[in-house]
């Protein structure tokens, strides 16, 4: 193993991983009708283009930058959908093994959108009636146990 796996900041890299989770997500879910758009946009025939000067000076076929342009876009969404796959085969495995408060704590500090650690710290103290302290500490001990699955260490 490499030295520099020594200063993985891997507890930043676990939230980072958390907050991709819902991007990922979507990206799987709607890969298929993405290619599906695309794959109709590049075979589609398109509307003819009439110019004021007679005549066609432009020796270049319309239909081949349409082309380029939908394997651009269909290599684009091959790509990341492999990255999302990927992370769901790295990811996946952890995220099961934590148990179900474990994973409420971290869906609320880390995975709702537009919300802040301290609305997130809210949800805790609300549901387990506990104090904001021990909220804190709960969600530290949960992305703990998370980023020691993911890194096999935590530190």
């Amino acid at each position: 193993m490499s030295i520099m796996w020594n200063y993985l900041d891997k507890r930043r890299a676990t939230v980072a991983a958390l907050k991709d989770y819902d991007g990922m997500k979507f990206i799987i879910d709607s890969y298929h009708d993405d290619l599906k758009i695309t794959k109709e946009q590049m075979i589609g025939v398109s509307s003819p283009q009439y110019g004021l000067v007679p005549g066609n000076h432009n020796k270049d076929n319309p239909t081949e930058p349409r082309l380029i342009h939908g394997i651009d876009q269909t290599a684009k969404l091959n790509e990341r959908y492999q990255q999302a796959r990927l992370y769901f085969k790295w990811f996946e495995p952890s995220w099961k093994k934590l148990s179900e408060n474990e994973r409420f704590v971290l869906d609320a500090c880390y995975r709702t959108p537009n919300q802040s650690m301290n609305e997130g710290l809210t949800l805790l103290m609300d549901k387990f009636f506990i104090a904001k302290t021990t909220a804190y500490n709960r969600k530290n001990k949960a992305i703990d146990h998370l980023t020691l699955l993911l890194y096999g260490a935590h530190h």
